[in-house]
């Protein structure tokens, strides 16, 4: 073990017990962990997954902690296999000024090991279907370009690495064949939260799965909320499940949802291939990066959308990406057509609890290799308790706030909570009544003073005066009456609901969602293999033919114009929607030439309004002056 040289090397005699914790809440261990294993997920993997959760013990005799400054190879503070639990719970980021990592692969695979590996991998399994750049547009594919350019001049996994780290898990599982998962209970006012944290030796979304990233140490996380019953028992109320950077209520649903499938009370989740990301629903979804430096050239297409949608009443033909995003698409393979873990599953969990690992609960640092990538996509993860620049994760000091459940009552408090607010309501209302009252009376005196100030009486001269307290007065009126009104309207409302709630209708189960995951339908996926081969090279043969046209004329627009002319064609015959492209065409051409007439007539076009505008209002005025 070496050290770093401005620090004290780790304690590594500290039992855990003095690291660790007590169980939450103050429950004995025993029974928390009787209650995770009540409704702990079954996970269903994809055909040629790598890797599975992993018992982080036996990942750590695998791995070094290091630490890197910036400028500097990265050094070796524990090295393998010593880095216990314990001894890297004692290290202190703020002492070991740096990035603080563990490091799984010191040697990826070589092009001849690569292929001794791929020919004997589970990957030969795995059938990725239509390709991603099948699925998207041009803009999409050509911002794919701009990302693997980046990925050249960002920090990055180095290849080989993935496999290398599939070689040194099936190493792992030897010695710990069963899945792990560290599951943790946090009581609240009003849920009991389950949390189930999985981890994964290696995130190989982009090695083996086309994906946006690949890092060292794969944090997930699957929770379900509990609710009570009248006598006490515990209740299951919402799951959410973790997927890439999604947060909020769209990772949610209800109990009786219909897409949370369950298996004996126990909700299923379907795993993405290589990205861990869980899903709901079983398919192949579309996941989309965002790119900030585009984010004002974004907001202008909607602009202009609103515009030609709502202002001029047209179609789509200006269609921009899915919702006007210029995003870089993925494709996260969650078929669950592969092994299972889990109730009911081809193997069942070895369950720990989280409060007793003490890395788990004090280290800082990441669980994997640190790259220092500008986006972070390429660095390795922290902990279920840290986020990468060591602050707490929301997911962890609020579990229920992260799924946005503060506000939302469970079902044994849901009637009496709506019956309090409704109480509020009528007393609100109660209270407002007098208030409108007085305001009335002050309303009806200030118009007795401006009306006799209006006939001439003494102190005339404050009328101005007056008259602006008299629309005061008026406004506080209208504003009074339509706060009273308002209040009466969703007492109304809270009424019904509580009618419904009595009868046991909670309502629309989805009538939370903003804009959940969805996957793609079977129709969206059968495309001709031309057409996948275009989408394939069409971003790049369109940069080849521009360049070269750029050669050969210079700075002529005419060979450019009919080449982008073309590309959309054969893009929108390959999309089926050469009709939309013709509107399109047909609407831009109309809209430069009456731009082309407006700036080159203007004068004339301005003269000719006005002589048309004035016999138009002086024909009118004629003819409601005549009319009897």
């Amino acid at each position: 073990m070496s050290s770093s040289d401005g620090g004290r090397p780790p304690k590594d005699d500290a039992t855990p017990s003095e690291i660790g914790g007590q169980a939450s809440g103050g429950q004995p261990p025993r029974a928390d962990l009787d209650l995770l294993r009540r409704f702990e997920p079954q996970l269903r993997f994809n055909r040629g997954e790598l890797f599975f959760p992993v018992d982080v013990d036996t990942f750590l005799t695998h791995a070094d902690l290091r630490l890197h400054r910036k400028g500097e190879e990265s050094t070796v503070l524990i090295p393998r296999p010593q880095a216990t639990q314990v001894a890297i719970a004692g290290c202190d980021k703020e002492i070991y000024a740096g990035a603080l990592h563990l490091r799984l692969i010191d040697r990826p695979l070589n092009a001849l090991q690569l292929v001794q590996f791929h020919a004997r991998s589970e990957l030969r399994e795995f059938r990725k279907g239509v390709t991603r750049h099948a699925r998207v547009g041009l803009i999409a594919r050509l911002l794919d370009v701009a990302f693997r350019i980046s990925l050249l001049a960002r920090g990055r996994v180095p290849g080989g690495t993935a496999a290398a780290a599939a070689v040194s898990y099936e190493s792992m599982r030897a010695v710990s064949p069963s899945p792990v998962y560290y599951g943790r209970v946090e009581r609240t006012y009003d849920y009991t939260s389950l949390q189930y944290w999985f981890f994964y030796a290696y995130n190989d979304y982009r090695s083996h799965f086309h994906g946006a990233n690949d890092h060292e140490g794969d944090w997930e996380m699957v929770s379900v909320f509990l609710g009570h019953d009248e006598t006490g028992a515990y209740v299951p109320e919402w799951a959410a499940f973790s997927a890439h950077d999604g947060k909020g209520a769209d990772l949610r649903r209800r109990w009786d949802d219909p897409e949370l499938h369950k298996v004996g009370g126990h909700p299923i989740v379907h795993v993405g291939a290589g990205s861990h990301a869980a899903y709901f629903s079983p398919g192949e979804y579309i996941i989309r990066m965002r790119i900030p430096l585009l984010a004002r050239l974004e907001s202008a297409i909607a602009s202009i959308r609103a515009v030609w949608r709502t202002a001029l009443r047209q179609g789509g033909s200006l269609r921009a990406e899915r919702d006007g995003h210029l995003d870089i698409a993925f494709v996260d393979y969650a078929r669950g057509d592969g092994p299972s873990i889990g109730p009911s599953g081809d193997t069942p969990w070895d369950a720990r609890l989280l409060e007793e690992q003490p890395a788990l609960l004090h280290y800082p640092g990441l669980w994997g290799r640190y790259v220092d990538d500008p986006i972070r996509g390429e660095d390795a993860p922290a902990g279920p308790r840290f986020n990468r620049d060591g602050s707490v994760r929301t997911s962890w000091y609020d579990p229920v706030g992260w799924a946005e459940l503060t506000a939302v009552p469970s079902t044994t408090r849901e009637i009496p909570a709506a019956q309090a607010e409704l109480v509020r309501l009528n007393e609100e209302a109660a209270a407002l009544s007098p208030r409108i009252t007085r305001a009335e009376d002050e309303a009806t005196r200030i118009g007795v003073r401006v009306a006799a100030m209006r006939d001439g009486s003494p102190g005339s001269h404050q009328l101005a005066e007056c008259e602006d307290r008299l629309t005061e007065a008026r406004e506080t009126v209208g504003r009074l009456r339509n706060s009273l009104s308002e209040t009466e309207l969703l007492a109304r409302n809270i009424a019904t609901r509580v009618e419904r709630l009595k009868q046991g209708d909670r309502g629309d189960p989805r009538g939370h969602l903003r804009r959940p995951d969805v996957p793609q339908q079977p129709n969206q996926l059968r495309l001709h293999r031309i057409a996948e081969t275009w989408s394939a090279i069409s971003a790049g043969l369109l940069l080849l033919v521009i360049g070269t046209v750029a050669i050969l004329y210079h700075a002529a627009l005419l060979p450019f114009f009919l080449l982008f002319v073309a590309f959309l064609f054969v893009e929108s015959l390959f999309h089926r929607r050469v009709a939309a492209l013709v509107h399109g065409i047909v609407v831009t051409l109309a809209l430069t030439t009456l731009a082309v007439l407006v700036y080159e007539f203007w004068w004339q076009i301005a003269v000719a309004f006005a002589l048309v505008l004035g016999a138009t209002i002086t024909w009118i005025n004629l003819v409601e002056l005549t009319r009897r």
